[in-house]
């Protein structure tokens, strides 16, 4: 693979991420499924890397959707590095242990 093609293959991905993240933006950024889906990485590595292109100085994205995608990735990135505690989430209904009803012994 020569030099040319690597460039021309990360500014391809480059604009894929930055694609997918335009789409996903106002849906909080794409779930991990369909991250890895499309891309093959996990929420970490594409949310670092759509920071990144987002940051850009002369990145192609106008300033609200730049500020809407940083804001998300800066969420995500949180939320990964720092996943809530289970005690402060709050009752989760679906996963706590069920028990089968009893027949009444009348």
């Amino acid at each position: 693979m020569t030099t040319t093609t690597l460039h021309a293959r990360s500014t391809r991905d480059d604009d894929l991420v930055l694609e997918f993240g335009t789409r996903w933006a106002v849906f909080g950024g794409g779930g991990a499924e369909d991250i890895f889906v499309t891309f093959g990485w996990t929420e970490a590595r594409y949310f670092r890397r759509l920071q990144v292109l987002a940051g850009r100085r002369f990145s192609p994205l106008d300033a609200s959707l730049r500020h809407r995608l940083l804001a998300v990735c800066a969420e995500r990135l949180q939320q990964i590095d720092h996943p809530p505690h289970p005690a402060t989430k709050g009752p989760d209904h679906d996963s706590a242990p069920r028990t089968a009803a009893r027949p009444s012994p009348h």
